[in-house]
């Protein structure tokens, strides 16, 4: 079948550097080509990129984008011009895959059979506008439930298919250092719904009760890349006043992928505070290729993210206490570790290669198309 995807106008496609989402689609736009469909990729123009190539098997087109801009509102109208040289760009096809804020401009799509769109953050009542596409996929239960009761009349529309992840250049987790100290790590934005306001704290609390723990956040910390300058501050004062300057490290984000996978291999557990806004974590995926042990806020967005007790570990969302316990349970048994990481990488690969949700979409494409021509 013939597929095209359409990326949203900030960034450049396949990603240069950073944006889960881009990673996710270059992984899932490879794999379907690889099984054999016709892909086509609309993406902004990048410098010192053809506005047309074929790359992995996948056909790009690139016409003009936009600048991203920080705050939401004007980021949406900033794109409207893109969204709209897309929309006369895409070419016939049978599933028109939307990954952007414009994606209802698709609506009854003449040059589509089928038109979807991806749900890559918590649902709002915006999606009202998405009311006459075929399809709204999101990446957890969680959020198709959110999103039924944010809009029900997209109920029967709305499923679930997990986010995706390529495991082809991580054939085995490379081992940990085991050196005697545990470093935990956080990846992403800094930011409020992060949870790191809930986490730093109980790693303080740790640290002063376990010499051997150390702790690393690795992410944009301005409103820019979707940080929070104000929360950074806040934080590092009360790192300065523990007197953990030397054992807490905010690091600017890594936008080299072989880098950023060269500093999470020198952790041993990787962990996700958030307290909303997830639909299912792009830097947990990426990190499981890496096999470290997992602690994760029980949010229920976040529930297939790992088993608990297997992978790693949940703890309460926003409940400082617990996430203090499970840091210490974690940093107490280097062997747990080790098994913990193991079956995340196994658990990553089973459940979120891109060759398995690739599938994924192949079986509902196939079926909406179907009933169309019924």
């Amino acid at each position: 079948m013939k597929i095209s995807f359409v990326l949203g106008h900030e960034l450049p496609f396949p990603p240069e550097k950073g944006g889960g989402v881009n990673s996710l689609l270059a992984g899932l736009c490879k794999a379907l080509a690889t099984l054999g469909h016709e892909v086509t990729a609309y993406s902004p123009m990048v410098p010192g990129r053809p506005d047309r190539e074929l790359r992995d098997g996948v056909r790009h087109v690139r016409v003009k984008g936009a600048e991203r801009r920080p705050r939401n509102l004007a980021n949406v109208v900033a794109g409207i011009p893109y969204a709209l040289r897309v929309a006369r760009a895409v070419e016939p096809c049978d599933v028109l895959s939307g990954h952007l804020w414009h994606g209802f401009f698709f609506s009854r799509f003449p040059r589509a059979r089928v038109v979807t769109h991806t749900i890559h953050r918590d649902p709002k009542k915006f999606l009202l506008l998405f009311s006459l596409l075929d399809r709204i996929y999101t990446g957890s239960d969680a959020v198709t439930a959110d999103a039924g009761r944010v809009v029900p009349r997209l109920a029967a529309k709305c499923r679930t298919i997990y986010n995706a992840v390529d495991f082809t250049d991580y054939p085995e987790p490379p081992p940990r250092s085991r050196d005697g100290q545990v470093r935990f790590i956080f990846v992403g934005r800094f930011s409020a719904d992060k949870g790191l306001e809930t986490f730093i704290p109980a790693f303080c609390d740790a640290a002063a009760r376990n010499p051997d723990i150390r702790f690393k956040a690795v992410g944009p910390m301005t409103a820019q890349g979707g940080g929070d300058a104000t929360l950074v501050a806040r934080m590092r004062t009360l790192v300065t006043e523990r007197g953990l300057t030397d054992r807490v490290e905010f690091a600017q984000p890594i936008y080299d992928r072989a880098a950023l996978d060269e500093v999470i291999r020198d952790a041993d557990v990787v962990v996700l505070p958030s307290i909303g806004g997830e639909t299912l974590n792009m830097s947990i995926l990426e990190c499981m290729r890496l096999g470290r042990a997992l602690l994760i806020s029980d949010l229920p967005a976040n529930a297939p993210l790992t088993a608990d007790g297997e992978t790693g570990f949940f703890a309460r969302t926003g409940d400082s206490a617990d996430w203090t316990a499970r840091i210490l349970e974690l940093a107490q048994d280097p062997d747990r570790l080790d098994r913990f990481g193991v079956a995340a990488y196994r658990y990553g690969r089973e459940r979120f290669s891109c060759e398995r949700i690739a599938a994924e979409y192949v079986n509902d494409f196939a079926a909406m198309l179907a009933a169309k021509s019924a």
